[in-house]
């Protein structure tokens, strides 16, 4: 049954604006969504009917659910407009699977990326999807606050690459300021007088990057026109292509044919035109990882990385603190028109305890909330978010479990993470906004667990 697939089609969530599965006839088993689109999708009343009954613009030939039932097809980034029967429209960016049992098919399901008719004119337009700097408003080394000896390795560095025309590797976790590194090496290297590009290869569907690469020709397809991508673009210059281990495979290996050519062909053209860029590729994600998971080819990955700089994490540099909570305090008394003169002993004492896992930037928005809540001009303790001053959670905490089985560890880990979080709440609905999943999956687990009369 596929039911009995929930708990593996639903770790999805947090990656997609919507999610519906569908059984081997057809019906919707599960159908939610997790962005605040305006799309009046309800679960409640989606259940137990076909996705042609809630959106009837779709025919079964249409619709790519039941395509996958019918023709085991698989959608990948397919742009659809779909009419609610309440006659409200949305456009998406598809991608359908069909689940499979026993060489069967039981289900489907599908994932959706809500956008809408401007954000597509938008990914038509090269112009508008692009970030470019000049050399007024970019960053460089002396903007990098720190002065551990992390940093100051890390600043040395960037130094040393600036100087010569090498690709270059920025990886580090969210926060850690990987495009702030980037700018850097540009505005120390002789291409400083030259257009610098930053792209994030997450943001954009695989379909559409490569016009943003490459550029386009007239007449290549509906609505194109001629123009540059941003390899031309960036001619003379340097090209930041931010979470490149989130690109398509099939993206990568165009990419890396045009690095290794040094030359680009615009979709539609015949005609190679040359580039002379300099590439930074940055990802949030440790290198070696991305290989054994395969979300980076092994061949671009070594063309790439002939110069590797990792970005600390603001937990190993922690002695940092006391510089950055000065820098964003005279930015925030800049742009608040504040007059705060610093943090209590007992504040700094908190942000030197904390894990940071969202970095510094993570460490910005504290100082910017506390700046909201303070009553002197003094940042104290009740003026910090509430999330700094929770015990954080243990694993041994959590998990009693003793044994070598990984799949059972995580089991015992997650039914009492489920009790855990539990505490204090009224409902169902609560937890389940607490937990960030949704309602029919804590249901699901609940029963997994036997936790029915320990809720």
């Amino acid at each position: 049954m596929i039911e009995d697939y929930y708990d593996i089609i639903t770790k999805i969530e947090h990656f997609v604006d919507g999610l519906m599965i569908v059984d081997e006839n057809g019906i919707i088993k599960y159908n939610r969504s997790f962005a605040n689109s305006g799309f009046p999708i309800s679960e409640k009343r989606s259940v137990g009917k076909t996705p042609m009954d809630i959106f009837p613009n779709l025919s079964e030939e249409d619709s790519t659910l039941y395509r996958a039932l019918k023709y085991g097809e698989t959608t990948v980034n397919k742009i659809q407009k779909l009419r609610h029967f309440s006659g409200k429209e949305i456009t998406v960016i598809d991608n359908t699977f069909p689940v499979m049992e026993d060489g069967k098919i039981i289900g489907a399901v599908s994932t959706s990326k809500y956008i809408d008719d401007s954000l597509i004119r938008k990914f038509i337009n090269l112009s508008n999807m692009t970030t470019t700097y000049t050399k007024h408003n970019l960053y460089s080394v002396k903007d990098i606050i720190g002065n551990s000896n992390e940093m100051r390795l890390l600043k040395r560095k960037i130094h040393m690459v600036s100087r010569t025309n090498s690709t270059v590797l920025i990886y580090g976790e969210t926060g850690t300021g990987k495009e702030l590194v980037a700018q850097s090496i540009h505005s120390h290297s002789p291409r400083k007088e030259g257009p610098f590009i930053s792209q994030n290869c997450a943001a954009i569907p695989h379909t559409l990057l490569e016009s943003i690469f490459f550029g386009t020709t007239k007449g290549s397809y509906t609505g194109a026109e001629d123009k540059p991508g941003i390899f031309e673009l960036a001619d003379g210059g340097t090209i930041l292509l931010d979470e490149i281990n989130s690109m398509d495979l099939n993206m990568q290996a165009k990419l890396l044919r045009a690095v290794e050519e040094k030359k680009v062909t615009r979709i539609g053209g015949s005609e190679s035109k040359k580039m002379n860029v300099r590439i930074i590729a940055a990802m949030n994600k440790v290198p070696q990882d991305c290989l054994v998971n395969n979300t980076i080819r092994e061949d671009l990955y070594y063309r790439l990385s002939s110069i590797q700089i990792k970005v600390p994490p603001l937990r190993d540099r922690k002695s940092d603190i006391e510089e950055l909570t000065e820098h964003f305090i005279q930015i925030y008394n800049r742009e608040i028109h504040t007059n705060i003169e610093g943090v209590s002993d007992e504040v700094l004492e908190v942000f030197k305890n904390y894990h940071w896992p969202g970095n510094v930037r993570e460490f910005k928005n504290v100082i910017e909330s506390a700046f909201n809540f303070a009553c002197s001009n003094i940042i104290e303790k009740e003026d910090l978010p509430e999330t700094l001053l929770e015990k954080p959670i243990k694993v041994n905490d959590l998990c009693a479990y003793e044994g070598d089985n990984l799949v059972e560890a995580l089991e015992v880990y997650e039914k009492n993470f489920i009790l855990y979080k539990a505490k204090g709440v009224d409902s169902l609905s609560e937890l389940a906004d607490k937990l960030q999943i949704s309602k029919q999956t804590l249901n699901y687990k609940i029963k997994k667990y036997n936790l029915r009369n320990l809720i």
